[in-house]
């Protein structure tokens, strides 16, 4: 943008002699403080508004004097469907984390609860079909350590059923292939209909500043022309 920018004086030129009478009419300097910064401003809207353009387009490689012409996202595909992909594994979902989700949710005091009243009722239900006669020749601290014994291995067994099951999702889901594989089959115009629908405000933001900054330099161009012209 700075290289066309600084070449406002020699566009503004033609622009003052294709002006004739109404130049020589009006003071030089009024000319140089609106055609610089609108020229200005006009170069740096346009070339941000290439580069942005740039991002996608072209879809396909394209080839001008021997030179490659692709969109950035077109020609990176691939490194951005894996760097997209590691970063979900990794911050999102991993077989990890699914593991801890499983082992917070059996070690938690409402699953405990639970797990306790449904054996305590499970014990009791049994013990009562035996019969009063039976239960007179049961020791006393029987059922109470049956419960706990019950209730200790049963939570054991689901510890060690989040530890399988974090085998079996790094086995079966591997997330990493998934999300590579949705992004590579994206076609180019859908990830740019994408990324334009999330990110079209900002990217518009960016060609606004290329014109404000274009702008800014063509008054310091002026000024420039108005103090040495």
């Amino acid at each position: 943008m700075g290289i066309l920018t600084l070449a406002a004086p020699r566009l503004a030129t033609p622009l003052f002699a294709a002006i004739g009478s109404d130049v020589e009419s009006t003071p030089t300097s009024t000319w140089v403080w609106l055609a610089f910064p609108l020229i200005g401003a006009l170069i740096g809207w346009g070339t941000n508004w290439l580069a942005v353009k740039m991002i996608f387009r072209p879809h396909r490689p394209r080839y001008v004097l021997g030179i490659r012409l692709e969109g950035v996202i077109p020609r990176r595909r691939k490194e951005l469907a894996q760097s997209v992909a590691e970063t979900v594994e990794r911050d999102l979902l991993s077989p990890e984390q699914i593991h801890d989700l499983v082992l917070s949710v059996v070690e938690g005091e409402n699953v405990r609860a639970l797990l306790h009243e449904r054996i305590d009722k499970l014990i009791d239900e049994q013990v009562a079909k035996l019969g009063s006669i039976v239960q007179t020749f049961l020791p006393k601290d029987l059922v109470p350590k049956l419960k706990e014994t019950l209730e200790a291995e049963v939570l054991q067994f689901l510890e060690g059923l989040s530890g399988e099951v974090r085998g079996e999702m790094s086995e079966r889901l591997d997330i990493r292939a998934m999300v590579h594989e949705r992004i590579e089959g994206f076609d180019v115009e859908q990830l740019e209909a994408i990324v334009l629908r999330i990110a079209s405000k900002e990217l518009r933001h960016i060609e606004l500043l290329g014109a404000v900054l274009g702008g800014a330099i063509g008054v310091v161009q002026a000024g420039l022309v108005t103090l040495f012209g």
